[in-house]
């Protein structure tokens, strides 16, 4: 018996096949995928923080009379930005229209008043230039290119002055709606405009437009407005009207 259970276990051994190969499905590729390239808004991000260290509120003394025995002042209000490091500042000229001696306007450099000197003005395209000393003052880069439509842009200012008494400026964000227009506005033609749906809202004018990179393509003028309602549509002065008119000085 012995002898039998032996020569079962060699048959049955004989008769065993090789497993076949294992069917398992194969281990995963490791595929590398390649970072998509950055955007341009990406690459260059926008420091609004950085862009409000270069903008100032502008305060204009309109008017002063005495009633009851006690001084009244009234005054308009406008923005405007640095572009030299030694104080220089670019607004719009009607900000200053009412100006007839440089002592009433002061200029507000991180909620620090100065007293402003004026430079020259280009009323045809509603600049002007004031110069404060306010030390090394940090200025915005200026791009004369004409903006894409429906690309992304900023209107910087100081709005509603009566409302915000931190005197720190506010953004509102907005597309190019259209360049080069031209319109009629309180009477007279104006050409060549940057047109947003960016709002610009009273106190702003005199501020930049500017682009997802931080530079200026523009200077806020007016919001089209209908019985103190805005249209939807502001205008902007496209600073190579600043810089056409400075390069022909000097």
């Amino acid at each position: 018996m012995k002898g039998l259970a032996i020569s079962l276990v060699v048959f049955l051994a004989s008769c065993a096949t090789t497993p076949p190969p294992c069917e398992c499905p194969d281990s995963p590729r490791i595929v590398k995928v390649e970072p998509a390239p950055k955007s341009a808004r990406e690459e260059s991000p926008l420091d609004l923080l950085g862009v409000f260290e270069s903008i100032v509120q502008i305060k204009v003394k309109v008017a002063e009379k005495v009633r009851r025995g006690e001084v009244e002042e009234s005054f308009e209000y406008g923005t405007g930005f640095f572009i030299g490091e030694r104080g220089k500042i670019l607004t719009s000229a009607h900000v200053l229209a009412a100006v007839d001696d440089p002592r009433k306007v002061t200029v507000y450099v991180a909620g620090r008043p100065l007293q402003a000197r004026l430079g020259p003005v280009y009323r045809e395209v509603d600049l002007a230039i004031l110069l404060v000393d306010a030390g090394k003052t940090r200025p915005l880069a200026l791009d004369p290119r004409e903006p894409d439509l429906g690309e992304t842009v900023y209107a910087v200012g100081f709005p509603y002055v009566d409302i915000f008494q931190d005197k720190k400026p506010a953004v509102s964000v907005g597309h190019v709606a259209g360049t080069g227009r031209n319109i009629e506005y309180e009477g007279r033609p104006v050409q060549d405009l940057l047109l947003t749906d960016a709002f610009v809202a009273d106190g702003c004018s005199g501020g930049p437009l500017i682009d997802e990179r931080g530079n200026v393509i523009g200077v806020l003028r007016f919001n089209l407005s209908k019985q103190g309602s805005w249209l939807g549509l502001s205008f902007a002065e496209p600073i190579g009207s600043y810089l056409d008119r400075k390069g022909k000085a000097q």
